[in-house]
């Protein structure tokens, strides 16, 4: 089996340090500040769709651009700040790649960030491929980025599985055609999951 994981609110939660660096970016522009609450709303379409939601009203678009930077700075300090597999995670990647399985990464979290954390966190290097956000695939929920590995792996698309928090991340399942798996312990509402849909890591192997 051949399964592509989302990183953020999937296998991590980064809740913590995602919204220490944002507001830190908005600090630094006097712009008012949110709850961390608040902040998980925000995750699941990358650092630029993170900051206009972030963002008052009525402000120029241009300034989205500055804050990304601003919290790509800041978050490269910030990332490490309570951010933690969810509980079980570790030993079922274990299991999965000692049982023959073929692992990625697809997140819309900055490359860099993506390959650090996945680097940090399974430095056994469970997963053989770890794509992040880049100007090399448009971002989910675009397929694009999903095929690229269905095509490095050699396989039909409905010989995956997808597995995400989001409906970004089922409707990128959707679009390259991957059955979708999704986990509720995340960041977003899990109505948004379709029928299949896990409660715990044992309920996910289980799905898978």
């Amino acid at each position: 089996m051949h399964l592509i994981f989302d990183l953020d609110g999937t296998l991590i939660d980064s809740l913590p340090g995602i919204a220490s660096a944002l507001n830190l970016a908005l600090e630094s522009r006097g712009l008012p500040t949110h709850s961390i609450d608040r902040v998980r709303s925000f995750i699941g379409k990358g650092s630029l769709e993170l900051v206009r939601q972030a963002m008052p009203d009525g402000l120029p678009d241009s300034l989205a651009h500055e804050l990304e930077a601003g919290f790509r700075l800041e978050y490269a300090g910030q990332w490490k700040l309570g951010t933690m597999l969810y509980a079980g995670i570790e030993g079922m990647i274990q299991d999965l790649h000692r049982e023959g399985y073929r692992l990625a990464v697809l997140s819309n979290k900055p490359d860099a960030f993506t390959r650090e954390m996945v680097t940090h966190f399974f430095p056994d290097g469970a997963f053989g491929s770890v794509l992040g956000q880049s100007e090399q695939f448009p971002r989910k929920p675009a397929p694009d980025s999903a095929l690229h590995l269905v095509m490095e792996w050699g396989i039909q698309p409905n010989h995956a599985r997808f597995i995400g928090d989001s409906d970004v991340d089922r409707q990128t399942a959707l679009n390259a055609g991957i059955p979708f798996v999704g986990v509720d312990w995340g960041y977003h509402p899990p109505g948004n999951l379709g029928d299949r849909v896990a409660s715990s890591v044992e309920q996910l192997v289980g799905l898978l």
